[in-house]
């Protein structure tokens, strides 16, 4: 073996490869080497690597795919501001951190080669809401509240407690932080979604007057303990919670929509005949979507919407259903509308948007009635203690004792006027315009049987004192004729006389 070559074998390998030799006590470089340029390759890459892997793991770098702008300006908005994407993206554990990198370059290559969707999924399991240093301990907090407006703008607190619904089935379904924490919501980020709780609350159950709701009312929200502003004056739950008033007495036909699953949604994500197969079996097909993947509620049940205001005001409720389409008197009369002569006048029930259950209530024998269809609801004066307490004993019966008698007084002033305008001889126009007063009469006096008057004793009053006013100024027309032609006087007198009904003002 050469001199040379026995000096060169005796150099460390990393000086061959960067091409060093020693001359004269000094290094001095005559090139790299193909291995070292090899080594150049390799430390650039990586350390490129290691910086671009860091930068990818930034909020920012997610902002680089237009797609990704209106989630990260949610991100940005949201509580979660501070909380790096992949802290809640990627699971616990240097295996799920690599697994998802894994996964974010493959949505990288999909936006590089136009290939993907324009709205980007995105799975966040438990283990990361739960990891240590975010919310560990939301578990063991118990009840916690959030605010929550309601449809009237009255603030009510809303109390949740996470142990029951993730620690134990739910509807014998397992529950995740995201199935009810949300980012359909446009322009927010992880928000509670109101629809998935009242899927779950109230889907498959009875509502309207029988509303039925899974925990009751009060396992979320307790009544107001401010007094409310009304329209006739300061109310107070409390008072009402006192005595032991239910919710749906006053709130009935709360809750709309069934929440039910056409079978056609599933065509919109599935067209495998093996997968529509098994629409009947909801275990699987909540664990499969609810438990095991994120998908949203509203995504396959129809939405069921729930208002905490009083239902008084849609009478397209439970009741409206018949009592408008075929027997409008109630309604209207509660409502205080159809009158004739008078403005409207709603009742202060209906003002304070009181449904018709508060004073109807089931028929306590049904037995003593021939035949009754369906559920058959009775006002009785019980509803009136049950409520306001025994101040309003006899209450029911001191107002329908009242709105016989005015009807009895309008009745008899009707057949009256009547009799003496068929006896009347009158011109064409005179007799045209009295008509016109009767109708008018008749219609109110109509509008207050078929309403029962109780149902709004105010205006029931004031629609009869207009059909009377209606009535005397008939009586008006026919007594100026007779005065304008005595011949004529005697004939309508005769056939009046025996209609006449003493004045009930002046009844002792």
């Amino acid at each position: 073996m050469q001199i040379g070559e026995q000096r060169s074998s005796r150099r460390p390998l990393w000086w061959r490869v960067l091409g060093l030799r020693r001359r004269k006590g000094k290094w001095i470089g005559i090139g790299l080497t193909l291995w070292g340029w090899a080594l150049v390759v390799v430390l650039a890459a990586v350390i490129g690597g290691t910086g671009f892997a860091e930068y990818s793991m930034q909020p920012e770098f997610c902002r680089s795919c237009h797609i990704m702008e209106p989630y990260y300006q949610a991100w940005h908005r949201s509580t979660h501001k501070d909380v790096a994407c992949q802290d809640c993206h990627f699971e616990p554990g240097w295996r799920n951190t690599l697994k998802g990198k894994y996964q974010a370059s493959a949505q990288v290559a999909k936006y590089l080669t136009r290939t993907y969707g324009t709205k980007p999924h995105a799975e966040i399991r438990d283990e990361s809401c739960l990891r240590s240093g975010c919310h560990e301990k939301r578990l063991l907090e118990g009840k916690v509240r959030w605010g929550m407006i309601a449809t009237d703008g009255e603030p009510i607190e809303v109390s949740f407690d996470h142990t029951p619904h993730l620690g134990r089935l739910r509807r014998g379904k397992q529950l995740r932080c995201v199935s009810c924490h949300s980012q359909i919501v446009q322009g927010e980020h992880l928000t509670v979604t109101l629809d998935t709780c009242f899927i779950c609350h109230f889907k498959g159950l009875r509502h309207g007057r029988d509303n039925e709701v899974l925990g009751g009312c009060r396992s979320c929200h307790d009544a107001p303990r401010h007094v409310i502003q009304m329209e006739l004056g300061l109310f107070d739950h409390q008072e009402y919670v006192a005595r032991g008033v239910a919710c749906e007495n006053c709130h009935s036909d709360s809750v709309s929509g069934d929440g039910q699953v056409p079978k056609q949604v599933c065509g919109n994500c599935h067209n495998q005949a093996e997968h529509l197969a098994r629409f009947e079996d909801t275990d699987f097909l909540h664990s499969n979507h609810v438990t095991s993947h994120k998908i949203e509620c509203t995504n396959c049940h129809i939405q069921i919407e729930h208002q905490l205001s009083a239902s008084a005001r849609d009478r397209s409720g439970s009741c409206g259903a018949c009592h408008m389409g075929n027997h409008g008197g109630p309604a209207e009369l509660y409502f205080g509308v159809g009158g004739r002569g008078v403005p409207d006048m709603p009742s202060p029930m209906a003002r304070s948007e009181v449904d018709c259950i508060a004073c109807h209530r089931h028929r306590q024998n049904p037995e003593s009635v021939a035949e009754i269809a369906g559920q058959t609801f009775t006002a009785v004066g019980e509803s009136c203690t049950y409520c306001h307490g025994p101040k309003y004993d006899g209450t029911l019966e001191e107002w329908e004792q009242r709105i016989t008698a005015k009807q009895d007084e309008t009745a008899a002033l009707y057949a009256r006027t009547e009799a003496a305008l068929a006896g009347a001889e009158l011109s064409a126009s005179t007799r045209r315009r009295a008509r016109s007063l009767l109708a008018d009469a008749e219609h109110n006096r109509l509008l207050v049987k078929l309403g029962r008057g109780v149902h709004n004793v105010n205006y029931a009053t004031a629609l009869l004192n207009a059909a009377n006013e209606f009535c005397r100024q008939a009586e008006a027309m026919v007594a100026r004729t007779a005065a304008e032609s005595p011949g004529r006087a005697a004939s309508a007198s005769s056939g009046s006389a025996g209609s006449e009904v003493p004045d009930p003002k002046k009844r002792g």
